[in-house]
């Protein structure tokens, strides 16, 4: 019960207080403010969008691992597995938690996901078995091929693929 305690008084104590991570300002006609959000919080983030916007009731997470456990253990079935899946998705999209991408720039990641998902397509034809890249991942996802890699290659390479 101590620890409890103490998990919500940090927590009530995180709200209250600011932090220089959580907005940056712009110097112009018109100031703009955006949420920085640090990956230590992402699990905070992540149980709080569950929570509030998808009506979970998930105890706030000590770190990543723990949220894991939390969430593997949530369904019951296939059904609430994908339900929940699609929920959890959906909030790391909506709050951009754990994107790996090289660019914020939208229309760079719009033109990697266009050309990847026409190498997609392209290696699709040629009888690899590859799925369409998502727009949070804009990579083509080769890892679930049983081809070894001198075969992959040139067809890569006949699809337009460059280093």
């Amino acid at each position: 019960m101590n620890k409890v305690t103490l998990l919500i008084f940090i927590l009530f104590l995180n709200s209250c207080s600011t932090t220089s991570n959580e907005g940056v300002a712009s110097l112009s006609e018109s100031t703009t403010t955006s949420l920085v959000i640090v990956e230590e919080d992402y699990p905070v983030v992540l149980t709080q969008c569950l929570n509030e916007e998808k009506g979970y009731n998930i105890a706030t997470p000590f770190d990543i691992e723990d949220l894991k456990t939390t969430i593997s253990q949530l369904s019951n079935n296939k059904d609430e597995e994908l339900k929940l899946g699609e929920d959890v998705n959906y909030c790391i999209s909506k709050y951009n938690l754990w994107s790996d991408s090289s660019s914020a720039n939208p229309e760079e990641l719009a033109k990697l996901y266009d050309e990847n998902l026409e190498l997609a397509k392209c290696l699709r034809e040629k009888g690899l078995n590859v799925p369409d890249p998502i727009q949070q991942e804009p990579k083509v996802d080769l890892s679930g091929l049983k081809e070894p890699k001198d075969d992959i290659m040139p067809l890569l390479q006949e699809c337009g693929w460059q280093k």
